[in-house]
């Protein structure tokens, strides 16, 4: 069937989708075409792309593990799907699901890449929504045990094969149910942000995560430099919590206080999250009966 290249350019300018065509025999895979369906969504005219590569729509947002996805995939003559971050040309994000298909001539030599670009902000913002549902605790606002438990599982695999210590910190508020029968769930609902936000700014490397692990009790697993650091941090974290300065009757501090409990360890192949939650739990328990408001941290 003949097809006139006037009919075949109406039809791609009647797809919604952005659709462009790169040379993957020139360095650098520039632009050949892109129809009106790229520049609705991208805000760009032909003009102004043809020539010009994809990586004119990731901007300084360079460190998206896609584009590494894509390179390769191009290295090796490959196709590929991704979803990754792009911008308009008036600066705007926008989720582009990207979908990219070699093209061979009649003797099999790779010509050219047909890339197909959908907006997938819609979809992508409606499952971080979701996750948010799903992962975050929605009364403190920060992971909730589920998250916490994938969390600990992933980065225990990555601490195991790259022979990292890990940390894993339980955290008690002092004389809580106290608290709570004096000022009431309304005052205690209050206290457990406020706590829970202060423990999450002093874990908030992406390496850390901080939970609320049920009730009072809060978790942290982190990648750390060592015991000491670790205490000398746990005891600042202590002192974070005091000057706070949240009210308490029942405490012979007079103020809200929390209780640590903690263990680093170089983990093996045997660990498991189970262990080191228990090490973890047995020095906050020593931590209560220590006289709370303090830190025991083992190695």
């Amino acid at each position: 069937m003949d097809i006139s290249q006037e009919l075949l350019v109406k039809a791609l300018n009647e797809s919604r989708d952005g659709i462009t065509i790169a040379d993957a025999r020139q360095q650098g895979f520039p632009l050949v075409y892109v129809n009106q369906g790229f520049e609705r969504l991208t805000g760009y005219a032909a003009d102004e792309v043809v020539g010009k590569d994809y990586h004119m729509l990731q901007g300084d947002d360079v460190d998206q593990p896609e584009i590494a996805v894509i390179r390769a995939a191009i290295a090796k003559g490959q196709g590929c799907v991704v979803t990754l971050r792009n911008y308009r040309k008036d600066g705007t994000m926008f989720w582009n699901q990207l979908s990219i298909s070699p093209v061979h001539d009649s003797e099999g030599v790779l010509t050219h890449f047909i890339g197909i670009q959908k907006d997938a902000t819609d979809k992508v913002q409606l499952e971080q929504q979701l996750n948010d549902l799903i992962y975050t605790d929605p009364l403190v606002g920060i992971a909730n045990r589920r998250r916490f438990d994938e969390r600990f599982r992933d980065l225990l695999h990555v601490a195991q094969r790259i022979h990292s210590g890990m940390s894993v910190l339980m955290i008690d508020l002092d004389n809580f149910r106290q608290f709570n029968e004096r000022y009431g769930q309304a005052a205690g609902d209050e206290c457990l942000r406020m706590v829970g936000n202060c423990i999450a700014k002093s874990f908030s490397r992406t390496s850390d995560c901080v939970a609320r692990y049920g009730g009072e009790e809060f978790a942290i697993v982190s990648f750390s430099s060592g015991t000491e650091a670790l205490r000398a941090h746990a005891h600042k974290l202590c002192e974070q919590v005091r000057e706070l300065g949240i009210p308490h009757g029942d405490s012979p501090h007079g103020l809200v206080t929390i209780s640590i409990g903690g263990v680093h360890r170089l983990p093996n192949r045997e660990t498991s999250e189970e262990q080191l939650i228990e090490f973890a739990n047995r020095e906050l328990l020593a931590a209560k009966h220590g006289g709370r408001n303090c830190v025991q941290i083992i190695d």
